[in-house]
């Protein structure tokens, strides 16, 4: 995903509405997202992000994988998870 506000490149992004004008909807990464937090609203995102770690197998968030890369299995991103550091 690519986030509206700089266009860094994440697997996970805060998928947002803003409070104002209820209809604008975009993808934002933490450092975009903490100077609006206060116009925006975190809302379900189009797609659940879910990879698996490299070491134990086990289905985690995308964000708690280090160095997370597509291509893991049935095509989800994998990486290695935060018990496994």
């Amino acid at each position: 995903m690519r986030c509206d506000g700089c266009g860094a490149s994440a697997p996970a992004l805060k998928t947002v509405r803003c409070r104002e004008d209820r209809e604008r909807r975009g993808a934002l990464c933490g450092p975009c997202w903490e100077p609006l937090r206060e116009l925006v609203w975190i809302i379900v995102g189009p797609v659940a992000a879910w990879g698996t770690c490299r070491a134990c197998g086990e289905w985690v968030s995308v964000n708690d994988l280090r160095d997370a890369k597509p291509g893991g299995r049935r095509s989800a991103p994998s990486g290695t998870c935060v018990d496994c550091r």
